[in-house]
């Protein structure tokens, strides 16, 4: 297995074997990369739990304290109509319930979380499996203004700036199209684009993605810090996780 450090500040190169992915839609060799933990499609279970997305599950940890108050908080965030919908109104509203020390294990947690889905869906891990073993997965987080966006992925303004051009010029030029097809379209010929400037961040959902598909291919495990994960106390649903 390759060398992935999570945590560690990352500079790419973009080429052809650095894969973008930040919507639901992008497309590259024909493949439709629906890695975002926002992604729905790909339930699973966990701890007698049905979860439609590893978003929901990730963040119920930010609230996993043994209260009752975290408890409300994680069935909102299950109740929720998606992943986005947890973060952006459930997560925004509780911002200052999150516990205190959740950065001390977030990327165990989210690794945790991602290899739960890999596990519980067989669909998820055939995705991952169709992404050829050289190539680097790269959450792009170049429009994000949140903080931890430099943490989960990457930056890469000057790419941006170059699919934005030629999204103008598809728009202009192609201007009979339907808005699906229009969609589609730039889709396709922004995604072709991959070898201009450096991805700059942590990238982490990257690095987790890889490590996962790693192991599924390998038929091992990831090596995820349970004693970390234990030492945090995390209860869900009201269970307490024992790894």
């Amino acid at each position: 297995m390759r060398n992935i450090i999570l945590g560690q500040e990352e500079v790419y190169t973009a080429n052809s074997n650095v894969w973008s992915f930040k919507r639901v839609r992008d497309i590259i060799n024909g493949i439709n990369l629906r890695l975002s933990n926002m992604a729905g499609g790909f339930p699973f279970e966990f701890n007698g739990t049905t979860w439609a997305d590893s978003e929901r599950l990730y963040l119920c940890g930010e609230f996993s304290d043994y209260t009752v108050k975290h408890r409300v908080i994680q069935q909102e965030l299950l109740d929720s109509k998606s992943g986005y919908a947890a973060k952006r109104f459930v997560k925004a509203r509780f911002r200052k319930e999150v516990r205190e020390d959740f950065s001390s294990f977030r990327l165990q947690w989210m690794l945790f979380c991602v290899w739960q889905k890999c596990k519980g869906n067989q669909d998820f891990r055939e995705l991952l499996l169709r992404i050829p073993k050289e190539v680097t997965l790269v959450e792009n987080t170049t429009t994000d203004k949140w903080e931890s966006a430099v943490i989960w992925g990457c930056k890469n303004q000057e790419l941006h700036n170059k699919r934005v051009n030629l999204e103008m010029d598809l728009t202009k030029r192609h201007q009979g199209l339907s808005q699906s097809e229009m969609d589609t379209l730039i889709n396709l010929e922004t995604n072709k684009i991959n070898d201009v400037g450096e991805w700059r961040g942590q990238n982490n959902i990257g690095k987790i993605l890889m490590i996962c598909r790693d192991c599924i291919a390998n038929g091992t495990e990831p090596p995820i810090d349970y004693e970390l994960l234990r030492n945090a106390n995390i209860h869900i649903l009201g269970k307490k996780l024992t790894f």
